[in-house]
């Protein structure tokens, strides 16, 4: 049985909370840790951590838990800030980040209609004369709605997932207008982006974003170091009085050599014609990165100004789009804002995104006031851990505590 004890002792090398020299955040940070340590000694979580940073500089980092072992699948091994994870759809900042670098070279238009690059052409059947632009796609506003499977093995193409079921109804009027969230929207993006680059997917990413920033970090793995990926985090759900059960990322995931890509049999990544499966390396999603990397991540995006120019802002009055209950209210071009009245840290403004999947939930945010960061992650989650906090609709009891102890060290900024 896990306890205080045992967990303080065998991860005691993980606290790197680089604010000794700042009297001001000792007692936060002090807090900021026990929340975490709490947290996974709960049992509502196999592994938690938070960072936050300013100007840049890293101020509070610290983990708790098992990135591998937690249901006895594998070894022990210890979560840190560091540790790579699928961050689930954190990742669309890399994404878009990806769009808005090429558009700043000239490469793309984001505003320029993408219909015509797939065959056959991506028509809304309820406005068939409108165009559709990445920027649409981005924010969410494209007219589309997820259907039930929004991904393609290999050989599969992107069109094979066309369905008059992925258009939402025209109440909310023409492409560019009412919102509703769709992660198909971002496997489109992706193979826009192949067709007018002609570069697969992950390695665009790598080449714009991931290793301009530095980052061990790469869409289902591809790119990320062996030894980076041999410490990943596996991710778990948990269900009544159960063990934690292997949703993502197990031991023959994390020992593999090539990228975690769907592909048929009799058929290898090498046969992938670029331009063709936008969906291939789950850009959605399927980002492996770490805490720090995310951290990273937010900041950059925040620096973009398409990224923190909103497209689409919730009207209660005069409804332009499915808020999910509060969880949504003020979208940019592929990051999600918390304006400061409505924010979960309060008068806070966020910048960043949001992740939920297969038992994680993430989140790594830019507070322009403060020049700051946050990001945070659990990597799986019991069944009282998903039920929502009454606070805010984007925090469940898992990541409440994160929440509060981010709050706390921005406090004293």
């Amino acid at each position: 049985m896990i306890n205080r004890r045992s967990v303080l002792t065998g991860l005691s090398g993980l606290a790197l909370a680089a604010c000794a020299h700042r009297g001001a955040l000792h007692i936060p940070a002090s807090s900021a840790r026990r929340r975490i340590e709490d947290l996974v000694l709960s049992a509502i979580v196999p592994a938690a951590g938070l960072v936050v940073r300013q100007h840049g500089e890293i101020i509070f980092a610290h983990a708790e838990g098992r990135a591998q072992g937690a249901g006895g699948e594998a070894g022990a091994v210890s979560f840190t800030p560091d540790t790579a994870m699928r961050i689930a759809s954190v990742s669309k900042l890399a994404v878009a980040l990806t769009v808005h670098r090429l558009a700043a070279a000239g490469g793309i238009d984001p505003d320029a209609d993408i219909r015509s690059m797939f065959s056959p052409a991506l028509i809304n059947p309820h406005f068939p004369d409108a165009a559709i632009t990445l920027n649409h796609l981005l924010s969410h506003t494209a007219g589309l709605e997820d259907p039930d499977v929004y991904w393609r093995a290999l050989p599969g193409r992107t069109e094979d997932l066309f369905t008059q079921g992925m258009w939402r109804t025209p109440d909310w009027g023409v492409p560019g207008k009412g919102f509703r969230y769709a992660n198909f929207g971002y496997g489109l993006a992706a193979h826009v982006l192949e067709v007018q680059t002609g570069v697969r997917f992950d390695r665009l990413a790598a080449r714009e974003v991931l290793g301009p920033l530095g980052l061990d970090a790469g869409f289902n793995w591809s790119g990320v170091s062996l030894a980076q990926r041999s410490l990943g985090a596996t991710l778990y759900s948990r269900a009544a009085e159960e063990g934690w059960q292997v949703e993502v990322d197990g031991p023959g995931a994390l020992t593999a050599l090539k990228p975690a890509v769907l592909i048929e049999d009799g058929y290898s990544l090498a046969d992938y014609k670029t331009g063709t499966n936008g969906t291939l390396f789950s850009p959605q999603g399927g980002l492996r990165a770490s805490l720090l990397d995310m951290a990273a991540l937010a900041r950059a995006a925040a620096a973009v100004p398409a990224l923190a120019t909103p497209l689409w802002r919730h009207d209660a009055a005069w409804p332009n789009g499915d808020d999910e209950a509060g969880y949504f209210e003020t979208f940019a071009a592929g990051a999600q804002v918390h304006e400061a009245a409505a924010s979960p840290i309060p008068g806070v403004t966020l910048i960043g995104h949001h992740g939920e999947a297969y038992g994680l939930y993430s989140g790594a945010f830019h507070a322009p006031a403060l020049d700051a960061e946050i990001a945070f992650a659990v990597t799986g989650t019991s069944q009282a851990g998903t039920a929502r906090a009454p606070r805010h609709p984007v925090m469940v009891e898992a990541t409440a505590p994160l929440w509060a102890a981010a709050e706390g060290l921005l406090a004293a900024l």
